[in-house]
């Protein structure tokens, strides 16, 4: 008995490190939410082995970036794939996120750009040591006063580096995260032209729940047909903690029961978990499982799933990951 308990211990654990280095969908409130950020213009040296200390880093400005529903923007009806719009620097930038992906629609920016197929930022769930690649060509898009005709071709690739603790500029800390160095590639020009190359080479620092990087460090390079420029480098820090003040934060109560269950699990929930939806992972960080949690009892049915320890990811209103022991 005290052997087998001592594997089972062990293999929670070993499940507890392999959870913790994966992305699963950020649960944003149905309103949107909004991040305040620290600058500095300029990147900051770091190194990709964790754990990450940047309390010493010296920002100079503070933006706000708010990433609200598709509805909020004027032109959404223009991204009809997007769920949210971001809000950053006087530019939108239109995003979708869903159980399977985080992915980029296009943007009023520089430049006003519509992606009929999105490009696909990286999968969910998303783990250390993971590679994602996606590449999306003659995307059209407008520049004011600039020549008619023009066509992007956008290449993305996004790499899981590793995961630790990291402190921030401000004294935060936040334990798990996932650094992601994600690299894309525009190749913009006139139909039949040369094409400026514009490279955008960014590091983020991703905590589970969130719908942006705690830290980015990005550096933008432009080659080929382009106007003469110099790199443009910035780094970017979330301020606080937000979870700590919202209705998704981590110290929301839930528990599951019974726990190792047989066929069913309920949710013993302080807040009402009426509109959310769950996804349910195997410790492998398959999806196994989804839908709406029951008005009645919220109850799950996991009747189908074989023996072992699972995910539950609690999504809506409500941010939580909880795990269990199926029998």
């Amino acid at each position: 008995m005290l052997k087998n308990s001592f594997i089972l211990l062990l293999f929670l654990l070993v499940s507890f490190s392999l959870v913790s280095q994966t992305l699963y969908t950020p649960n944003i409130p149905t309103t949107g939410v909004s991040y305040n950020v620290s600058v500095k213009s300029d990147t900051t040296m770091f190194s990709q082995q964790g754990p990450w200390d940047f309390s010493s880093t010296t920002t100079t400005s503070n933006e706000n970036i708010q990433i609200l529903p598709i509805s909020s923007s004027t032109i959404g009806s223009n991204y009809p794939n997007a769920s949210h719009v971001k809000y950053e620097g006087g530019e939108q930038f239109f995003i979708g996120f869903d159980s399977n992906s985080y992915t980029f629609h296009g943007e009023v920016s520089v430049l006003t750009s519509s992606y009929s197929s999105p490009l696909i930022i990286h999968p969910y769930p998303f783990s250390n040591g993971d590679i994602h690649t996606d590449y999306e060509v003659n995307i059209p898009f407008t520049i004011p006063g600039g020549p008619p005709f023009l066509e992007r071709n956008d290449q993305v690739i996004s790499r899981a580096l590793e995961t630790g603790e990291i402190t921030m500029p401000d004294g935060t800390v936040h334990i798990n995260a996932l650094l992601v160095r994600t690299t894309r590639t525009f190749t913009d020009g006139q139909i039949g032209s040369a094409p400026c190359i514009t490279t955008l080479d960014q590091y983020h620092w991703w905590i589970m729940g969130y719908a942006i990087p705690v830290v980015q460090i990005s550096t933008m390079t432009q080659t080929g047909a382009c106007p003469p420029s110099s790199p443009v480098r910035k780094s970017k820090f979330l301020i606080g903690n937000p979870f700590a003040n919202i209705k998704n934060s981590n110290d929301t109560k839930i528990n599951v029961f019974p726990n190792p269950s047989n066929d069913v699990i309920y949710l013993n929930s302080s807040v009402d978990l009426s509109e959310n939806t769950f996804n349910i992972y195997d410790n492998l960080g398959r999806k196994v499982s989804n839908g709406s949690i029951k008005i009645k009892d919220n109850l799950i049915d996991v009747s189908s799933l074989n023996k072992g320890i699972y995910i539950l990811n609690i999504s809506g209103e409500i941010n939580k990951s909880l795990r269990f022991l199926k029998n």
